[in-house]
């Protein structure tokens, strides 16, 4: 009872502080200039007062000083007296930096020096450096930053929507006093609470429609406060604890940043290539998460609906690790394989293209013979290196399968040589792996089994004491990792092509698909498609090959090459009214007759009609 009287306390000055005061600042923002103009990326249509975050931080730090000064004088946890009064240094710091880039749009690299200046600032101040995770203190300084770099802007990238960025540090603000509540840190959860009081405020002006906006002001402070104090929360823990708790605070907008960082960096390396547009991966664009739930119908609270709901998920599955570790580890394995799932069939569209338009273009360029070759060495050696480790973890339930470091560098040869002496023999590093086939998978499969047969004989020669039984199921299983990585790296290509060919080019701006039938289903028609999808790799989603059709009734209603036979030529105009055909592929010979009825047909439906031939003639 004594506790939730505190837990009330402080939640209720956080809420009403903000409740009172944010309403002032809505009057007060216009004459400092803190307006928000709608622009080509905003979603809002109107003139809205910017920089709420001031009042966030506000109601946070008012709680803070009720909670240190008043209600429990006597606090003794984690985030104490010194840590708040280098996290309230620290924050106001950071809180200049945003209402600077509110009022007058600062550079994205001023920005990040100011966050990363106000991080350190709480690194040296806050007396945590001395304990994290046993690293020393260059170490420590250098992933306290990173961690702060990431969860700010992760905030600040994702605030895009009516109370967005607000709804999702509120969750996960409450999913981390959760966790100290379980941990027996009752005081710790109170500075959540503080932040959960503060965000459940504002959240009030700022829901759609809203009243007032975070601004940067808002959404660095946000992220920066569950950044502090996450670390707290998952410190005392291993590293993988730590970087779980990542994804616990901050799961959407980590994602969201992550997807936003890969999409702009393969459109830089594109942009070399096209002189007409400027590509910033510091920049901003129209691409986020909820921009993309806004383009496929969806209302704004419904988007923001949605994505509190992934963000209830990700935080529940984080509070259940931390409390039951074992037995939430196969809910997140299970999870991951939804998750991953769902991201790649119905988000990553954008980033999938993007990125099968860089391998199309740069496997083309003459400088990746030289770089893939040492781009696929150097993967191989380093894979099966790491896999040798991993291998050894599984089989010893979790414990370090070598004594040291150098003694693991010291068996590596007798692991990793034979395998690699065998695929260079087989020609593995002089192959062009995006026009392969299947006797060149079989035999790189064949070496790595091989040469793993050779080196379990070496091994088992030199520790004939050992436990023989463990050193055969270590080869098994580093086998089926090194396969799974030294194979995937080198179908990477095939994965990204195969899937732009039946995706369309998710851009506005890119002109309509068109749908090919191609008359012909025997060699020449298969030989038209590898031309197709090896040459037009770069263009494929601009481009779908609906499929056959051969007068050959053995091959109708089969499937040849991977692409249905839908009938002969009596079917075109059924087909070509289904299918919305826009071209008709002539791959093989057919009678002067068959064409002019095919001419005919392709008149009548506006049609393209072309001819492609692949043989050989005298000279």
């Amino acid at each position: 009872m004594q506790h939730l009287i505190k837990y009330i306390g402080v939640f209720s000055v956080s809420l009403l502080t903000v409740l009172i005061f944010t309403p002032l600042f809505i009057k007060f923002a216009p004459t400092l200039g803190l307006i928000d103009h709608p622009n080509k990326r905003c979603v809002h249509t109107k003139p809205t007062p910017l920089a709420g975050g001031t009042i966030v931080f506000l109601g946070f730090h008012v709680a803070c000083f009720a909670l240190y000064h008043y209600l429990w004088p006597q606090f003794a946890g984690q985030l104490n007296l010194d840590w708040w009064h280098a996290f309230m240094l620290a924050s106001s710091c950071l809180l200049c930096i945003g209402l600077i880039d509110d009022r007058f749009n600062i550079s994205p690299i001023i920005k990040l020096a100011g966050q990363s200046f106000a991080a350190l600032l709480l690194y040296f101040l806050s007396g945590y450096q001395n304990d994290l995770l046993g690293l020393n203190f260059f170490w420590g300084m250098i992933f306290v930053l990173l961690w702060n770099l990431s969860i700010i802007n992760a905030f600040n990238l994702i605030d895009g929507l009516d109370g967005l960025c607000s709804g999702l540090a509120l969750i996960s603000g409450i999913g981390l006093a959760i966790v100290f509540i379980f941990r027996g840190s009752p005081g710790d959860a109170l500075i959540c609470l503080a932040l959960i009081g503060s965000c459940l405020g504002f959240l009030h002006y700022n829901f759609f429609p809203a009243k007032i906006f975070l601004g940067d002001t808002g959404s660095m402070f946000l992220g920066f406060s569950l950044a502090s104090i996450s670390l707290h929360a998952g410190g005392k823990g291993s590293f993988l604890v730590l970087i779980a708790s990542l994804f616990f605070v901050a799961g959407v907008p980590v994602i969201d940043t992550l997807l936003a960082i890969w999409r702009r960096s393969i459109r830089k390396i594109l942009e070399k290539n096209n002189s007409e547009i400027s590509i910033n991966v510091m920049g901003a664009d129209r691409e986020h998460l909820h921009h993309r739930l806004l383009d496929s119908g969806l209302k704004q609270s419904h988007v923001t609906y949605i994505l509190y709901t992934v963000n209830i998920v990700i935080v529940t599955l984080g509070i259940i690790y931390f409390v039951y570790r074992e037995l939430a580890t196969g809910m997140l394995l299970i999870m991951l394989i939804i998750a991953s799932y769902l991201l790649v069939r119905h988000i990553l569209k954008i980033e999938l293209w993007e990125t099968s338009r860089l391998f199309s273009r740069n496997f083309e360029h003459p400088i990746f013979t030289d770089f893939s070759l040492a781009l696929y060495l150097t993967f191989d050696l380093t894979w099966m290196a790491c896999m040798v480790w991993v291998s050894g973890t599984i089989v010893l339930n979790g414990e370090q399968p070598f004594s040291s470091f150098a003694a693991w560098i010291k068996i590596l040869p007798f692991w990793l040589f034979p395998a690699f002496l065998l695929m260079f023999a087989s020609n593995t590093y002089f192959k062009v792996w995006r026009n392969s086939s299947f006797k060149d998978y079989f035999f790189l499969i064949l070496a790595i089994i091989i040469g793993s047969l050779f080196s379990l004989a070496f091994i088992l020669m030199s520790t004939p004491n050992g436990n023989n039984f463990i050193i055969v199921n270590q080869i098994l299983l580093f086998d089926f990792f090194t396969l799974l990585g030294i194979t995937g790296i080198r179908t990477l290509y095939h994965l990204f092509r195969e899937w732009s060919i039946y995706n369309p080019n998710p851009n506005n701006n890119t002109p309509t698909r068109r749908n090919i039938l191609v008359y012909g289903a025997g060699q020449h028609g298969g030989l038209y498609l590898r031309n197709h999808y090896l040459n037009y790799a770069d263009r494929l989603g601009e481009s779908f090959i609906v499929g056959f059709v051969d007068d050959n009734p053995a091959l109708q209603d089969k499937y040849n090459f991977g692409l249905p036979v839908l009938g002969g030529i009596t079917d075109i105009e059924k087909i070509a009214l289904q299918f919305n055909i826009n071209e008709i592929i002539l791959s093989t010979s057919i009678s002067s007759e068959h064409i002019c009825l095919l001419k005919q047909l392709t008149t009548k439906l506006n049609i393209t009609l072309l001819e492609w031939r692949a043989h050989t003639i005298s000279i």
